[in-house]
Formats: structure tokens, C-alpha cells, sequence
């Protein structure tokens, strides 16, 4: 992708439900290889935001642009459903609060992750176990549960499938919607450094939306802070949440914070 070109860029996004406004004027550009971080807390509109740019939700006003791994520039708002429905199963990558959302529960673990791959046409049934065993291995699976219905996992090793089946076809653009999320602290950690190592290997450009701070400390290198369905506050991680400009986010550091 070109250096010079942000691998999404959002210019005035305006979204309402009824007369309620959930997105006001939103703006941001993101990079490949960048990991930013968008809070607030329940009700701010980032989940809206999210799923706006991964083309769930159409914006009333505004514009969205990608810039694909080769370099192609397109509209979201122009992608035809056919389009839309390709970009979403194979250059851009959804990974749910809760992984029963994205996973099939019916089909194996090994299942489950190459489907991605069955739909970009690969149907060489070697070539997807092989990918499905080193895809395991990756997310820190026993390759040797790879038959079992995902049913049988635990919470963890459920979020650890989903982004496993979500990878695979090694996306350019990854939205993350609170994805350690009723996860305990050791299993959260493990999780975090994951997926850190696999964005940074892949040169993904990312948004995370959480209402942990701890967790986007971690994991971003930049942080937009959302209320009201604005950004109210953006900058890199460690600034914003050790230096807040705006009132809300000091309130926000210092209530979830410790000092």
C-alpha cells in the first residue's frame, strides 16, 4: 500500500436513529501497520462508528475512503452489496464482543477457520487443513482439537477461533469491537499480546472499540475519545490518558485510572 495514503480515512459522518443523533460530524484517517483506539463510554456511538465503517450501517451525511493492500482507493458508499459482501469476507476483518456471533457452531474448529478461504475459492482440501492446523497454532490452539465444535471451548479459546478464522485471509483493514470482553485479566493479557503480535506481522490498520482504557492502553498506538457521538479528544495513547485535554476524558482517565 502507499506509504502516503492512511488505509481509511472518515471525513463528517453524520448517523441518526430516528430524531436521536448517534454520529456528529466524525473524522479521523487511519494507517496500515496502526492500531487506534476508540472510547467512551456506553451510549458514546462507537460501536455505531464501527459498524458505519465496516458498511453495516450507511451514514446519513459524510464520506468513507479505503485504500486497499494494493493501493486501489474506493468510497465505501460506492461499493455495490456484491462488493461490500466481498471486501467483508476477505480484505476487511470483524472481530465480535462475542465470538458465538461470528462463529459457526454446527461445523468444526478447522472448519470454522478456513471458511474465509473456501469463499476467496480455495477448495483443495489439503491446502485448507494444513492452513486450519497452522491458523490453530497461531491463536495457540491444540491442533489436535481441530474437529471439535466450537461448543466445546472455553470463552477464551472461543476469541482466540474467531480471530483465527478472521486472519486467515490476512485482512488490510480489522475492526475490533470489545474483544476481551468478559474474559478474565490472565486471559485477557494473553489475548491482547496475540493479536498485537499478529497485527504488527500482517501490517493490519485497525480500530479497536472498548470502554477499558487498560485495554487500550496496551493495544493502541493512538486513541480517539468519542461522546455523544463526537470525538472529543484524539491523540497518541500515552498522551491522551496521561495528559486528558478535554474534560470528559480527564474525567473519564480519573474514574477508571488509578493515579
Amino acid at each position: 500500500m502507499d506509504a502516503l495514503l492512511p488505509a481509511l480515512s472518515v471525513r463528517d459522518l453524520h448517523l441518526s436513529f430516528g430524531a436521536q443523533p448517534v454520529l456528529r460530524g466524525v473524522s479521523l484517517d487511519l494507517w496500515p501497520g496502526e492500531i487506534l483506539g476508540v472510547v467512551g463510554e456506553s451510549g458514546s456511538g462507537k460501536s455505531t462508528l464501527l459498524n458505519v465503517l465496516y458498511g453495516m450501517l450507511a451514514p446519513s451525511m459524510g464520506a468513507v475512503q479505503i485504500t486497499s493492500a494494493e493501493g486501489k482507493i474506493c468510497a465505501l458508499q460506492s461499493l455495490s452489496r456484491h462488493q461490500l459482501r466481498q471486501a467483508q469476507r476477505s480484505a476487511w476483518g470483524y472481530v465480535y464482543q462475542n465470538p458465538r456471533d461470528a462463529l459457526r457452531m454446527e461445523i468444526s474448529a478447522g472448519g470454522n477457520v478456513v471458511e474465509r478461504l473456501m469463499a476467496m475459492g480455495c477448495h483443495h482440501y489439503g491446502t485448507l487443513r494444513t492452513e486450519a492446523l497452522r491458523w490453530l497454532e497461531k491463536v495457540e490452539i491444540d491442533p489436535a482439537r481441530m474437529d471439535e465444535l466450537p461448543g466445546q471451548f472455553s470463552g477464551g479459546m472461543l476469541q482466540r477461533l474467531q480471530i483465527a478464522r478472521v486472519l486467515i485471509s490476512r485482512p488490510s483493514l480489522l475492526y475490533l469491537d470489545e474483544p476481551t470482553s468478559g474474559l478474565d485479566v490472565s486471559v485477557q493479557a494473553a489475548l491482547l499480546d496475540l493479536l498485537r503480535k499478529l497485527v504488527v506481522d500482517a501490517q493490519m490498520a485497525v480500530v479497536l472499540v472498548t470502554h477499558d482504557l487498560a485495554v487500550a492502553r496496551l493495544l493502541a498506538g493512538r486513541i480517539a475519545v468519542m461522546r455523544y457521538g463526537e470525538i472529543v479528544e484524539e491523540g497518541l495513547a500515552d498522551q491522551v490518558l496521561d495528559d486528558p485535554q478535554h474534560p470528559y476524558t480527564q474525567l473519564l482517565v480519573s474514574s477508571v485510572l488509578p493515579v
